[in-house]
């Protein structure tokens, strides 16, 4: 910041202001704006050295005045507004003070908690009256500003852990409504039973601005229950219409109605629901508690809507040449990198959005809006009585936290069809997209010793293989076995192999093709008398999440094991390194870690309570080996730009600097026994049988890491 003088009486229109300054007048700019004043009117503002209040850092403010000063644009000056009604909650009696741009002003003027709305620049006969200052300017590019929620950073400014509601206060301008009111009554009598959609497709940038083609995609999905309109301000984009045209969008475009952003705010009360790419639209819409999709490709949309319950983030999922999404650029002139080498204008990330994804998260949000979803009376494994709070809504399902054992769970607990999908591919939701991991496990070798070959390489049972060797061998039953390649591995180290699963295609394979004794069962009690143990090894990779009763399944193992028995079982882990570096993913359609297919998710006390409950005397958790793999895929390395010490500068390339993270963290390939992507437990029912299981699970990771890292060493 830097407090500037007039060195003449002067008027000048600028940041959406008109100015009128006396000689010797101060004022306070924002660096970064300051830098926008044109050549002529700087030369008539020289820097003087002038006091200013102590920046707030947490004080009592009861009786104080807070200015608060944030050129912002129009989403920035939405985001701020929980922090500063909980400030004024929080002291009543506190005089607020804004500092901010003419263009963001409308929407923040009205605010009954905000006493004073003032320019930037600010006035500094009004600065030094102050108690205190919150800078919330020059913040793109701090890593402050960049890693956290809008909300949360303004919140954070403020020294508020918290606010009563997070969402936006958006005043809806009487004006315009009225003038818009009649263009949507006339939308509704045209397309009568249709609720109306707002698009807003267009972004700051091109980059994040959303391909027409996937409107008219999303448009023929919608078409039976929505009708759509467009509404995009008039500085943001002229050539509306003709994309519009090419691609054959028949949605009603209302742009030319829009003439300030009061005319957005109206026309996004008059919708229903929402589709938007753009921030500022998001945080209007969010503050209306209109069910929204927030579309984004460059930027994780946990920054912009993480507080946000009406709202639903429809993230792309892309590997490409030159990035991988989220890249994390906000702002760019022109195409971003990937668009640059493919030879074309909208990010391929959006490109690669299936209209289906946003269409579902369209249904999502509605039911997040309107509340018209099940509630759960009790905790499916510790039988809690909550209260659950949402987590979110994916797939057509509400998904659950249990406050006492830490569970996320779907509600109902009503798990897919599984052999229609292997046998039809037909799932009718999200499964429609991806592999599933089953239709992989099909494609078998033809030779038993290749096969055993193949999946001995895999990272999640290679860390498996030195358990396997040191337990004593007897009967072994593994659940959901699919065409038997574990079974395979453990008849080599001695065990007499079973195995259960539901797909009657896989049950065939494994006993035609590989001569293993599977039956085809959904539940234990389907299983023939000779497959009902007891059993030393009970093996149940990838099941617990898929099932709809997962005490009762712990339980039917539990009752098939001998005293001396072992349960190894795996799932997807809940703090896995993606997660722990992006946090838990809200709305991530890839994967299938969602109902249907995934009704739970587990983090480790929830497993470890699971198991005790059930009767376990000894319980080991882990996870596979940590390795680059898992490393990249909650890491993003970039390009690096060095200076010398001696002058000069080197640039390393994002595939150099993502081998010297590879690199770095070699230490953590051997040693990190909860960062891999597979959580496993090992359970002993009663009595140990003479190991020391929690030494051999240290030392199979640091086995297996080894080997996968660097290989044999043959």
């Amino acid at each position: 910041m830097q407090v500037r003088k007039a060195t003449a009486t002067f008027s000048m229109d600028f940041n959406d202001y008109h100015l009128v300054l006396r000689e010797g007048e101060k004022l306070l700019f924002a660096d970064d704006v300051f830098a926008l004043v044109p050549p002529e009117y700087q030369k008539l503002l020289a820097p003087v050295k002038a006091e200013l209040p102590p920046f707030y850092r947490g004080e009592d403010l009861r009786g104080k005045t807070l200015l608060v000063v944030a050129q912002a644009a129009i989403g920035d000056a939405l985001c701020m507004t929980p922090a500063l009604r909980e400030v004024k909650r929080r002291f009543p009696d506190l005089r607020l003070w804004v500092s901010v741009s003419g263009r963001a002003r409308p929407v923040l003027e009205g605010l009954p908690y905000i006493d004073e709305l003032l320019p930037m620049p600010v006035p500094y006969a009004k600065v030094k009256k102050a108690d205190y200052l919150v800078k919330c300017i020059e913040m793109v590019g701090k890593p402050q500003f960049d890693q956290l929620n809008l909300v949360e950073y303004f919140l954070w400014k403020l020294y508020l852990p918290r606010a009563e509601d997070e969402t936006p206060d958006v005043r809806v301008d009487e004006e315009p409504l009225a003038e818009l009111r009649p263009v949507f009554e006339e939308i509704r009598r045209l397309a009568p039973g249709k609720k109306v959609l707002l698009f807003h497709y267009l972004a700051s940038s091109v980059h994040r601005t959303l391909p027409p083609k996937l409107l008219a995609e999303i448009e023929k999905l919608t078409a039976e229950e929505y009708v759509p309109v467009i509404c995009s301000l008039p500085q943001e984009d002229l050539t509306v219409e003709v994309s519009l045209d090419v691609y054959g969008v028949r949605a009603a475009n209302l742009s030319s109605l829009m003439k300030d952003v009061r005319y957005l705010v109206a026309a996004v009360s008059l919708a229903d629901a929402v589709i938007t790419a753009d921030t500022a639209t998001l945080h209007i819409a969010a503050g209306l508690k209109k069910p929204t999709v927030l579309v984004s490709g460059p930027i994780n949309p946990e920054f912009t809507s993480r507080t946000y319950p009406t709202v639903v983030p429809a993230r792309a999922h892309y590997r490409g040449e030159t990035c991988m999404a989220p890249c994390g650029q906000h702002a760019t002139g022109q195409p971003c990198s990937e668009a640059l080498k493919k030879g074309q204008y909208y990010s391929p990330c959006l490109e690669s959005l299936p209209p289906e994804v946003i269409v579902q998260a369209l249904r999502d949000a509605w039911s997040l809006a309107q509340g018209d979803y099940q509630k759960p009376s009790r905790c499916p494994v510790c039988e809690g009585p909550g209260p659950f709070s949402l987590f979110e809504h994916l797939n057509g399902f509400p998904i659950y936290e249990c406050p006492a054992c830490g569970l996320q769970f779907a509600w109902p607990m009503r798990s897919e069809d599984y052999e229609r999908i292997y046998s039809q591919r037909k799932a009718g939701n999200l499964l429609d997209f991806g592999e599933t991991p089953y239709e992989s496990y099909l494609k078998v070798e033809k030779d038993p010793e290749n096969e055993i070959a193949r999946w001995e390489k895999v990272p999640r049972l290679k860390v498996l293989q030195p358990l396997f060797r040191e337990i004593p061998p007897g009967k072994h039953l593994d659940v959901g076995c699919g065409t038997g390649f574990l079974l395979l591995m453990t008849q080599k180290f001695g065990f007499e192999a079973y195995g259960m699963e539901a797909s009657e295609e896989a049950v065939k394979i494994a006993r035609e093709h590989f001569g293993l004794r599977v039956a085809q069962a959904l539940t234990f009690e389907e299983l023939p008398p000779e497959f009902r143990g007891p059993y030393r090894l009970i093996t149940a990779l990838e099941v617990l999440e898929h099932v709809e009763d997962p005490r009762a399944f712990l339980s039917g193992i539990y009752e098939l094991l001998e005293k001396d028995g072992i349960l190894i079982l795996s799932c997807p882990p809940f703090y896995k390194f993606e997660n722990l570096s992006y946090g838990y993913r809200k709305y991530k359609w890839w994967g299938n870690d969602y109902p249907p297919n995934h009704l739970t998710r587990w983090k480790p006390w929830t497993l470890y309570y699971a198991l005790r409950r059930t009767g376990f005397s000894e319980i080991h958790l882990f996870t596979e080996p940590f390795i680059p793999g898992t490393l990249l895929e909650g890491a993003r390395p970039i390009t690096l730009n060095l200076e010398l010490p001696h002058g000069g500068k080197v640039t390393i390339p994002t595939a150099v600097s993502a081998r010297i993270l590879i690199e770095s963290l070699r230490s953590l390939y051997l040693n990190a026994p909860t960062l891999g992507n597979f959580q496993y437990a090992l359970a002993v029912k009663e009595k140990n049988p003479g190991l020391d299981f929690r030494e051999l699970i240290l030392r199979a990771i640091r086995f297996a890491g080894a080997e996968i890292v660097w290989g044999p060493g043959d």
